[in-house]
C-alpha cells in the first residue's frame, strides 16, 4: 500500500471479540442480509435483563431483592441461550461459504454467551455479561443503521442523541445522587452532555460533598460518578471509531481525520494514516494503556491530605477509583474532577504540573499523530528508516500539529504571566506554574486558580487558547490546531506573496485551505451566536446579571468543550442552560455531522458544470 492513503478494511479477516472484531464482521452485511430469525429478539431480552441490576443498584433501597433480580436473569439467559442456540443450529444449514461467514459474525456474541453462562452463578458477574451482551446487540443495531440509506452524519448525530438520553435517564436515577438532593431533568441533560462531549461544565459538584459528621449532602454518588465516567469514556471514543466505520463504508477513499478532518470530506490520504481496522485497534488500545498508566501515577501521587480532598477518600479502593476517573478525565480532556475545587488546593503540588500534563498532551494531540510519533520511535529504535521500500517520518499532519501545539502553548504562558504580572503580586514561580497549567489546560478545564482572579489580559488569552482547541482525530474540540496552523501559513505566504500556502517543503492544496476558513468561520459564528442568545437569556436575570465578557467565556468555553467557567454555570436560567447545552453538542458533534452527511452525498453526486471565474476587490 503506498504511503498515506487509506486501506480498507479487509472482509477476508476473521472476527475476533473485540470491537475491531465486531466492526469487521459486522461490515460484511452490506451486501448480505442476514437468515437470522431471532437476532432482534435476543436484543430485547438482553436490554430486559439489564433491567433487574437497574432495580437493584439504582435504589437507595432495593426496590426487587437480590434473590429475585438473579432468578429473573437467569430465566432470561435461558430464553436467550435457546434462541441463540435455534439461530445457530439454522445457520449449519446453510452453504459453506455463507455459514461461515455468519458464524465469523456470530463469533463474539457465542463467547459472551459461553462467558454469562460461566459465570452466572454470581450476581455480579451476571451483571456483567448482561451488559457486554446488550453492549452488542446497540452495535449491531448502530452498525446496521450506518450500512442503510440514512446519511452517516444524521446516524452521527443521532448515536450521541441516543448516549445523551441514556445517560440523563441513568442519572435521573435516585441512587445516582445523594439522599435529599434529588437531580433535575434540566440538570441531568447538562451533565450527561457536559460527559459526552468532554466538556467538564457543570450545574452540581461531580465530587460527593459531605457535613461535618459524614452525611453526603450534595454532588454524586459513586454510582453517579461511574455514570458520568463511563459516558466521558464512551463519548471520548465514540467520534474517532464512528469516523473509522464511516471511512470504510464510503469505499476507503477519505483518509484518517477522525473528527473534523474526516468531515471535512478529503479524498486523498496523508503520510502516516491507518486502515480503517488499524485506526479502531489502535485508538482502543491506546487510550486504555495510557489512562491505566496514568492512573497509577495518579494513585501514587495524591497528598495524604489536602482542603479539596473528596468526602469519600477513605479506602484504597476510594483512592483508586479517584485516580481512574482523574486519569481518564485528564486524557479525555473532560475537565471533570471529583475533588472540591479542581486543582486549586494542588497549585503548587506536583500532581497537577508533572502526571496530568503529560496526560492532557497525549488526549490533545490526536490518535493520527500518537500513532505516528510512535512508529518513527520504535523504527529508530529499531535501527530502520524504511518500511516496505516507504520512508517512515513524521507525516505533514504531524508536524504541523506538534509545532503548532508548541507555539499556541507558548504563545498561552507568556500572555498569561503577564496579565498575571500586570494585576498581582503573587511570586513569580506561582504565576509561572499557573500560566504554564492553564494554558495546557485550555482543552480541559481542570484549573490550579480561579479564572475570577486572573487579569483581564489573561482571560483574553484563555478565549483564544479555548476556541483553538485541540489537534484534528483528538478527544479536544475547538477550531483545531490545524485548521489555525492552516490559515496562519496563509496568510503568511500571502504577504510574501506567494500563491500556494506550503509547510515543510509541501504545499498544502487549495480545497483544505477553503475548508480550514469556512470551519474557522462556522465556529466564530456559533460561539458569537451562542453568546448572543446567553446575552437575551440572561439580561432580566437578576440573580445573575454577568457582564458580556463572562458569557462570552462561558460560550467559548461549551464550544470548545473545554469546561473553564467564571462560576455563572449553576446561576444560569432554565434558559441558558439550553443553549449550553445545545452550544456543547454543536462544538462537539455539530459540524463534523452535517460536512460528513455532505461528504456522503458528494460521493454519489459530482458537479458536472463548472463555472467562469471573475475576480472581485478585497481591498
Amino acid at each position: 500500500m503506498p504511503e498515506g492513503r487509506f486501506e480498507p478494511i479487509s472482509h477476508n479477516e476473521g472476527a475476533c471479540g473485540t470491537l475491531a472484531g465486531v466492526l469487521d464482521t459486522q461490515s460484511r452485511l452490506r451486501t448480505v442480509r442476514t437468515p437470522l430469525r431471532f437476532q432482534d429478539v435476543r436484543g430485547v431480552v438482553a436490554l430486559c435483563m439489564l433491567l433487574p441490576t437497574v432495580l437493584h443498584i439504582g435504589w437507595h433501597e432495593p426496590v426487587l431483592p437480590l434473590l429475585y433480580s438473579w432468578m429473573i436473569q437467569l430465566g432470561l439467559l435461558a430464553l436467550y441461550a435457546v434462541l441463540f442456540g435455534i439461530d445457530f443450529q439454522h445457520v449449519r444449514t446453510l452453504a459453506v461459504s455463507r455459514r461461515r461467514e455468519v458464524q465469523a459474525m456470530l463469533r463474539p456474541e457465542l463467547i459472551t454467551l459461553v462467558l454469562s453462562i460461566a459465570l452466572c452463578w454470581t450476581w455480579a458477574g451476571l451483571a456483567v455479561m448482561t451488559g457486554a451482551l446488550a453492549l452488542i446487540f446497540a452495535v449491531r443495531t448502530f452498525l446496521r443503521l450506518a450500512q442503510s440509506a440514512i446519511p452517516s452524519g444524521l446516524i452521527f448525530l443521532g448515536s450521541f442523541i441516543v448516549l445523551i438520553a441514556v445517560g440523563t435517564a441513568l442519572l435521573m436515577l435516585p441512587a445516582a445522587v445523594p439522599k435529599g438532593s434529588p437531580l433535575s431533568l434540566l440538570d441531568a441533560v447538562f451533565t450527561t452532555t457536559s460527559a459526552v462531549s468532554q466538556t467538564g461544565l457543570v450545574v452540581r459538584p461531580t465530587g460527593l460533598m459531605v457535613d461535618d459528621s459524614g452525611i453526603p449532602i450534595a454532588g454524586f454518588t459513586r454510582l453517579g460518578q461511574v455514570i458520568i465516567l463511563i459516558w466521558i469514556q464512551v463519548g471520548a471514543l465514540g467520534v474517532i471509531v464512528f469516523g473509522a466505520l464511516v471511512a470504510s463504508l464510503l469505499g476507503g477513499g477519505f483518509g484518517l481525520r477522525a473528527t473534523q478532518t474526516l468531515a471535512e470530506g478529503t479524498e486523498h490520504g496523508w503520510e502516516g494514516q491507518l486502515s480503517a481496522q488499524r485506526l479502531v485497534t489502535f485508538v482502543i488500545l491506546a487510550t486504555h494503556i495510557i489512562e491505566l498508566i496514568g492512573a497509577v501515577f495518579i494513585f501514587f501521587s495524591w497528598p495524604q491530605t489536602w482542603d479539596g480532598m473528596p468526602g469519600d477518600f477513605l479506602t484504597l479502593g476510594d483512592r483508586a477509583f479517584h485516580s481512574v476517573f482523574m486519569s481518564v478525565s485528564a486524557f479525555c480532556n473532560a475537565g471533570f474532577s471529583t475533588t472540591t475545587d479542581s486543582m486549586a488546593s494542588l497549585r503548587v503540588h506536583f500532581l497537577p504540573h508533572v502526571v496530568l500534563f503529560p496526560l492532557i498532551i497525549c488526549g490533545s494531540l490526536g490518535y493520527a499523530v500518537l500513532e505516528n510519533v510512535w512508529r518513527v520511535m520504535v523504527a529508530r529504535a529499531r535501527g530502520r528508516r524504511t518500511e516496505d521500500g516507504v520512508l517512515i517520518r513524521l507525516s505533514l499532519h504531524a508536524r504541523l500539529v506538534l509545532v503548532s501545539a508548541l507555539i499556541v502553548y507558548l504563545v498561552g504562558v507568556l500572555v498569561i504571566a503577564m496579565g498575571e504580572m500586570l494585576q498581582t503580586t503573587e511570586p513569580l514561580r506561582l504565576i509561572l506554574l499557573d500560566a504554564h497549567f492553564m494554558s495546557i489546560n485550555r482543552t480541559t478545564g481542570l484549573s490550579t486558580v480561579d479564572v475570577n482572579n486572573m487579569g483581564g489580559l489573561s482571560r483574553l488569552a484563555l478565549i483564544f487558547l479555548m476556541f483553538v482547541g485541540g489537534a484534528p482525530g483528538s478527544v479536544a474540540s475547538g477550531v483545531k490546531l490545524i485548521v489555525v496552523s492552516v490559515l496562519a501559513l496563509t496568510v503568511w505566504g500571502t504577504i510574501r506573496g506567494r500563491t500556494q500556502t506550503t509547510a515543510f517543503g509541501r504545499t498544502i492544496p487549495d480545497d483544505v485551505v477553503r475548508k480550514c476558513a469556512a470551519l474557522a468561520l462556522v465556529c466564530l459564528l456559533v460561539v458569537l451566536a451562542s453568546t448572543a442568545g446567553l446575552v437575551l437569556s440572561e439580561e432580566g436575570n437578576a440573580a445573575a446579571m454577568p457582564s458580556l465578557e463572562t458569557l462570552l467565556f462561558e460560550s467559548t468555553s461549551a464550544f470548545g468543550n473545554t469546561g473553564l467557567s467564571m462560576g455563572i454555570t449553576e446561576e444560569l436560567s432554565p434558559a441558558g442552560r439550553m443553549n449550553l447545552i445545545v452550544t456543547m453538542f454543536v462544538g462537539r458533534v455539530g459540524v463534523f455531522a452535517t460536512l460528513a452527511a455532505l461528504a456522503s452525498v458528494g460521493a454519489r453526486r459530482r458537479p458536472r458544470i463548472e463555472f467562469p471565474s471573475e475576480r472581485v476587490s478585497i481591498y
